[in-house]
């Protein structure tokens, strides 16, 4: 099953149920003109996957995910003016990074969070427009 399927589970279980859409950057950018639904949740394709054998014979995957927690705004509204919602989107993502450390599908454990790991988080504004 691909890892998108796990994170889309994952979304559904934060706060207000956000939408969930994954894609490129121009299916993206299409797709939220379409979205009636926000606060929402975009999923880029993962760059790079690292595969570690370990020592039992088993590989582990590592991979970084590029991810944007979006609010509905006005177009042109003044930096001061979006606090508020980066606000609201680093609460989402930390309950994100919160849900997925403890994500289990049956037996299986889907992502590791270690301790001294960063995420790092860059506020977007009037980034998807019509």
């Amino acid at each position: 099953m691909p890892i998108r399927n796990q994170i889309e589970a994952i979304v559904q279980l934060l706060t207000n149920s956000p939408s969930f859409i994954y894609g490129t950057a121009n299916e993206l950018n299409t797709l939220a003109d379409d979205l009636i639904k926000f606060p929402c949740v975009f999923l880029y394709p993962p760059q790079t996957i690292n595969m570690s054998p370990q020592i039992n014979g088993s590989v582990d995957n590592t991979f970084s995910v590029n991810m944007e927690f979006l609010f509905k705004t006005e177009f042109d509204q003044y930096t001061a003016d979006n606090e508020t919602y980066v606000s609201q989107a680093l609460h989402l993502a930390n309950q994100f990074i919160v849900k997925a450390a403890n994500y289990r599908e049956g037996e299986g454990r889907y992502f590791k969070i270690k301790a001294g790991d960063k995420a790092k988080c860059t506020p977007v504004y009037n980034k998807y427009v019509a």
